[in-house]
């Protein structure tokens, strides 16, 4: 989820909270999304933060209550994607993981479906661990997190306020524990062209050696595919063992 859309969702949720607390007389809320309840909310704001790598952060929004801070990601409804900042956000976390799926790949890709120089690559999947799904879903201050909570649900916010209660109540979407996603969801990366033209190139790698997969594309100059982890794999899909 990028764009317009993100923008939508993010001040959507932001603008219920901070109008629920001024409807309270700028006094402490309690925000209700899906089953999740927190008490003695005084604000929400957009991060500003970056990663260290300068990509977008793991953050979207803080939800300021009078005793902490919680950091929030924003995501669609229909298969999220769960982390960003590619292949250097992916080492930042756990080193050597994403070289490890990107030589993965690329063997699979050249020594299993025998892909030749110039073929069209498909997108392909590697099964993260039970270890370290945990470690990429919540993140770390390096990648602008950590992660508290995984907010999911439709880009245009409906929210009701309770002046009787003093509760902003978000009726389409789950606020759900990062940790808690973590556990209840198997996790995969995947690796996928930027562009429509990139196509195999065995012979490209990066700075440190790991293989790119993907060749430069003709029409945009992009050199490098885009690794993101996501919860949903198609039924056809090539995944590999890391």
């Amino acid at each position: 989820m990028a764009g317009a859309a993100a923008e939508r969702q993010e001040t959507g949720f932001v603008n219920a909270v901070n109008n629920g607390f001024r409807k309270n007389q700028k006094n402490p809320i309690t925000l209700v999304v899906g089953d999740t309840t927190i008490d003695g909310v005084v604000s929400a704001k957009k991060y500003t933060g970056r990663q260290a790598s300068g990509s977008e952060p793991y953050t979207d929004v803080q939800i300021v209550t009078t005793e902490e801070t919680f950091n929030l990601s924003m995501k669609g409804e229909a298969a999220p994607s769960l982390a960003g900042g590619g292949l250097r956000g992916l080492e930042a976390i756990i080193p050597g993981i994403g070289r490890k799926f990107m030589t993965a790949a690329f063997n699979h890709l050249k020594n299993r479906l025998k892909l030749k120089a110039g073929q069209k690559v498909p997108d392909v999947y590697g099964k993260i661990s039970n270890t370290d799904k945990t470690k990429i879903v919540v993140g770390n201050a390096q990648m602008g997190g950590p992660i508290d909570y995984m907010y999911i649900g439709g880009m245009d916010v409906r929210s009701s306020y309770n002046d009787d209660i003093a509760t902003v109540t978000v009726s389409n979407a789950n606020l759900i524990p990062a940790k808690k996603y973590a556990d209840d969801h198997q996790l995969y990366f995947r690796l996928r062209a930027r562009r429509e033209d990139q196509r195999f190139d065995p012979k490209a790698k990066d700075g440190t050696g790991t293989p790119k997969v993907y060749g430069k594309s003709p029409s945009r100059g992009d050199s490098a595919g885009r690794i993101v982890v996501t919860d949903k794999v198609p039924l056809n899909a090539t995944i590999v063992r890391l």
